[in-house]
């Protein structure tokens, strides 16, 4: 067998050297490789050149001054990011937020699209209510005009618009403090419910309450009896309803000459003035001299409805000027008491006169009358017609 020819030592030096270089390479490209897959660019080395056999390898020293430059340039492009993301109203993602509390900058989670900020609302001046929201106004049939004014008239451009009215033209204080007592309801909210004055006051959630009685009470019982009743029912509202502002609104006079059964401009002068002292200085209690713009004592006749009937009620005018006070247009002063005056043929209406009770026929003690048209005839045979014209026979 032949004998191989040996190759020399230095030959096979430079092979080895060869086949590391070239390993090398080979891990050079392949490292290469993963980290463009990773994307993160790396710097394209040169191929070294073959250590020199024998030569030791020099370990390369790290460069600590470019390391801070690289990491301090890395905090401040991270920063500069974050400013822009802030000032462009986009909130870092929870998912993005490291255990530690500081937040990824670089997280792989997209952030979500910021909702529309809401608007803002806490320094926009809230919507005043209206001062006759929870307002309940309870009378009868002279505040049954206001009702109309307010629901059919010009009050209806007004506050008094959002208040409730439960009224009956009959209604008392009389019949009120009959309820309290454990009576039925006369306020009749429809043709099959009646409420009683606290129902009512429960059924609306009131929080005030407007009340103008005494008409129907001052004709059949002495001023005392009725401010005393009066009195009671406000009491007994005001217990069962401690904080309820209670609003009492005097009674309007009547025409000049009127007497109904005791019923008058002066009777209704004197309830007022003791409702009003009864009123002042109480807590929650207050009283509206609504009948302050009858600056004689009686009811002018341009502001009254029923000049043939009772000459009380008030039309759209006088309750125009009613609505004032409450809107608070007006301020009451206090209204005088009538002196009574004598009719134009001398004679005078006393309490001792009577009228039927279909309020036909009026007759005095001194036997004059007046009939339901208004013509007056006295027992000589002189007469007025409903002109106003004065014929002596």
């Amino acid at each position: 067998m032949a004998n191989k020819r040996k190759r020399p030592a230095a030959m096979r030096e430079e092979e080895r050297q060869a086949q590391r270089a070239a390993a090398r390479a080979e891990r050079r490209t392949r490292r290469a490789a993963e980290q463009a897959a990773q994307n993160v660019p790396q710097k394209t080395e040169a191929p070294k050149a073959p250590r020199k056999a024998g030569v030791p390898h020099k370990k390369k020293k790290i460069n600590k001054f470019r390391v801070a430059v690289v990491c301090t340039a890395a905090v401040l492009v991270a920063l500069v990011a974050l400013g822009v993301a802030s000032a462009a109203g986009v909130r870092t993602p929870i998912s993005s937020i490291a255990a530690d509390g500081e937040p990824e900058f670089f997280s792989t989670v997209k952030p979500q699209a910021s909702a529309a900020p809401a608007e803002n609302t806490a320094s926009a001046a809230p919507t005043p209510s209206s001062a006759f929201d929870g307002a309940l106004f309870i009378g009868d049939s002279m505040t049954t005009c206001l009702k109309n004014y307010v629901t059919d008239g010009a009050g209806s451009t007004t506050a008094l618009s959002d208040a409730e009215f439960m009224t009956r033209s009959d209604y008392s204080w009389g019949e009120a403090q009959d309820e309290l007592n454990g009576g039925e309801g006369g306020l009749w909210l429809d043709d099959d419910t009646a409420l009683t004055v606290t129902e009512a006051i429960d059924r609306f959630s009131a929080t005030k309450l407007y009340i103008q009685l005494g008409k129907e009470d001052l004709t059949y019982n002495d001023v005392s009896d009725v401010t005393s009743t009066a009195q009671a029912v406000i009491s007994a509202l005001q217990t069962k309803y401690p904080n309820l502002e209670i609003t009492v609104q005097a009674v309007t006079p009547m025409l000049e000459w009127i007497d109904y059964q005791g019923l008058s401009s002066g009777t209704i002068a004197q309830y007022n003035e003791a409702m009003q002292t009864y009123c002042t200085g109480k807590k929650n209690l207050k009283f509206l001299n609504i009948a302050a713009f009858c600056t004689e004592g009686y009811l002018p006749a341009e502001y009254c409805a029923d000049p043939e009937g009772l000459c009380i009620h008030l039309n759209d005018e006088g309750c125009a000027i009613w609505a004032d006070y409450l809107l608070g247009n007006k301020t009451p002063e206090p209204s005088p008491t009538p002196t009574p005056t004598p009719d134009p043929n001398g004679d005078s209406t006393d309490n001792t006169d009577t009228t039927d009770t279909a309020g036909d026929t009026y007759t005095d003690d001194s036997g004059d009358y007046t009939d339901n048209t208004g013509d007056y005839t006295d027992d000589t045979g002189d007469h007025t017609d409903d002109t106003g014209d004065y014929t002596e026979e």
